[in-house]
């Protein structure tokens, strides 16, 4: 199944001399689904935390394997997904979903 989404990618900005602000900005993809699982943990939740298993394989479009740590997450079905792990396909990257992602998004 194909893949149009976008990626959350964590950049360094100069706001001052000498003062470095972590800003995040979306990069537009797209690629092939690979594995779609969804789980729904209840344990002691009163509302049940959902996780996913999927993964989907996009072109790297200049992340390569040195800096892949700057991928926050992943955007799919309205959502988006934190990173479980990613592996360098060469010349694509997988990325497995993790959980809803709940950190900072672009303004």
């Amino acid at each position: 199944m194909r893949y149009s989404g976008f990626l959350g990618v964590v950049e360094e900005i100069e706001v001052r001399p000498g003062i470095w602000e972590d800003r995040i900005t979306e990069r537009e993809v797209l690629g092939t689904m690979r594995t779609r699982t969804e789980t729904h943990a209840v344990e002691g939740e009163i509302h049940p935390k959902l996780s996913s298993t999927r993964s989907v394989s996009v072109g790297a479009l200049g992340i390569g394997p040195r800096d892949n740590s700057s991928i926050k997450y992943v955007t799919y079905a309205g959502k988006r997904w934190t990173l479980s792990s990613i592996v360098d396909e060469p010349p694509d990257i997988r990325l497995y979903f993790g959980e809803e992602y709940h950190g900072p998004v672009p303004d």
